[in-house]
């Protein structure tokens, strides 16, 4: 996988393999791992270890469920899938974004939280969920559909505000469509935004003791902004005139009034 060239047929196989079959799977059963570990050590599982289970299982079924709408994403299309984001998937991913799945085994009993802060941290990971599922759903599906390649799969869970055949876009002079509808109606980039909002709430869950398990929000957060940075310059570049109007229209990158 040194060289790399965009994603060819007989390539996609393996490339889903690496990208997204085998590092989200395996970071939720570390997770499950540490949770049944916790249980055989202090004799019970704590609403913590849950929460990391739940979250690291939403995120691992929802890259699988939708996987056809990965082979267009930034990570497969325009960095090429080379050997480095290889490596990033098959270390990065299960063995350092499970920190919080460690911390909280490490701590046991130890982290007591408030029962209202802990339904805080839930609620909060599954709002996040619900806009990050539909955002990403929005936008691939969006490009499907006027592609003519959408895929009709009633994979789990179906969430309602996933796409509209119906949506408001930007025709640029280039041939593609800019998407201004939808969660995309408010910010550009409004999926990333739910991103960092299920990474904050694994945070969060472990409370404020420890800087450990806000490493991969960190992390996140500033790999995001470079990524956006950089889009948003090739996008300059691409579409001329049609991207001031875009960004005329859509003036907030992750959240409106903002940035």
């Amino acid at each position: 996988m040194g060289a790399c060239l965009y994603p060819r047929i007989g390539d996609l196989d393996i490339k889903l393999f690496v990208e997204l079959r085998l590092p989200w799977p395996m970071l939720f059963f570390v997770s499950v791992g540490c949770a049944v570990h916790q249980y055989q050590t202090i004799g019970h599982t704590t609403p913590q270890a849950l929460f990391m289970v739940l979250a690291h299982w939403l995120y691992a079924n929802a890259c699988n469920k939708g996987e056809e709408c990965v082979l267009t994403s930034w990570d497969m299309f325009y960095e090429k899938f080379g050997a480095l984001l290889a490596m990033w998937n098959l270390s990065v991913v299960p063995f350092m974004y499970c920190y919080s799945s460690v911390y909280i085994y490490i701590r046991g009993d130890t982290l007591d939280l408030p029962a209202a802060w802990i339904i805080f941290c839930y609620v909060l990971l599954l709002v996040g969920y619900f806009f990050w599922d539909t955002g990403n759903s929005q936008r691939n599906r969006f490009r499907m559909y006027h592609n003519g390649t959408l895929i009709d799969r009633k994979a789990f869970p179906q969430l309602p505000c996933s796409f509209s055949p119906d949506y408001k876009y930007i025709q640029t002079e280039h041939g593609n469509k800019l998407l201004i509808d939808g969660w995309f109606a408010y910010a550009r980039k409004p999926h990333y935004t739910a991103d960092l909002v299920m990474a904050l709430s694994w945070g969060f869950i472990c409370s404020f003791s420890s800087f450990f398990p806000y490493y991969y929000l960190v992390f996140f957060l500033i790999a995001l902004v470079h990524r956006v940075t950089r889009d948003d310059s090739r996008c300059e570049v691409k579409y001329g005139k049609d991207w001031e109007r875009y960004v005329q229209t859509v003036p907030w990158k992750f959240f409106p009034g903002i940035y």
